[in-house]
């Protein structure tokens, strides 16, 4: 019987900004550390605005790589693995469910089936969960309130041992979640700093002849460079 932290990510880029400071720790811990991503992605504007030829406000020249949902998936899939892979996590402890949503459309009972598909692979371990839920009167994206409820929900039946809830970092100056533990990187441990500064690097690089289209910096850019800046997120342990 082993100890597993499980995490799961309702979007390519929450195993960072919103769990990145906890999987680089736990990670460092010797921890058995799984990341199981729950929808594709393919919903993001980047989609359409990497293929309308338009002057890209990183990039040099216009963009036009126009792509379809599952191959603009794949992109940012990799994304996904390679900061999962800066933080700390093995490579085959790196999951996508096969049964993912189309990002925006993660309901309670698909995120429910997805834990339990996880689960059911290791019946005999110690498991904690770790997954985003909004504070109380907090705006946040639905496929996150989803996934948080069905894991309180499977939490509550006994399903796993331990739950763990996140806060997303304060962005839009909200104030700071009742009850949760504010986590930071050790500013005496400069390898934590140096895996979380790779992981967001993996969302910004640039190479479309490999696959690479740096979607998370197109997309949500000011919140990577403030969680580069400040990595921190906000903890609350259920039990």
């Amino acid at each position: 019987m082993g100890k597993i932290i499980a995490y799961f990510a309702p979007h390519q880029d929450d195993e960072l900004n919103n769990l990145g400071v906890d999987i680089c720790r736990e990670c460092e811990k010797g921890h058995d550390v799984f990341c199981t991503l729950c929808t594709d992605g393919s919903s993001s504007f980047v989609r359409k605005f990497l293929g309308n030829g338009e002057e890209c406000f990183l990039h040099p020249g216009r963009h036009v790589y126009h792509m379809e949902r599952p191959e603009f998936a794949m992109a940012r899939d990799r994304e996904y693995r390679a900061s999962c892979q800066s933080l700390g996590i093995r490579e085959d402890r790196i999951l996508i469910s096969p049964d993912r949503a189309q990002d925006g459309s993660l309901s309670v009972e698909k995120a429910e089936g997805i834990i339990r598909d996880f689960l059911a692979c290791h019946p005999q371990d110690e498991i904690t969960v770790k997954v985003i839920m909004p504070a109380s009167g907090c705006r946040q994206n639905p496929d996150h309130t989803n996934l948080g409820n069905a894991a309180k929900k499977l939490y509550a039946q006994g399903a796993f041992s331990h739950l763990e809830l996140f806060f997303e970092p304060l962005l839009w100056g909200e104030p700071s979640p009742e009850k949760a533990e504010v986590e930071r990187i050790d500013p005496e441990n400069g390898e934590q700093r140096k895996k979380i500064l790779k992981a967001v690097a993996a969302y910004n690089i640039w190479d479309p002849d490999k696959g690479f289209f740096a979607v998370g910096y197109h997309s949500v850019k000011d919140e990577f460079d403030a969680f580069a800046a400040d990595p921190h997120t906000y903890r609350k342990i259920v039990g």
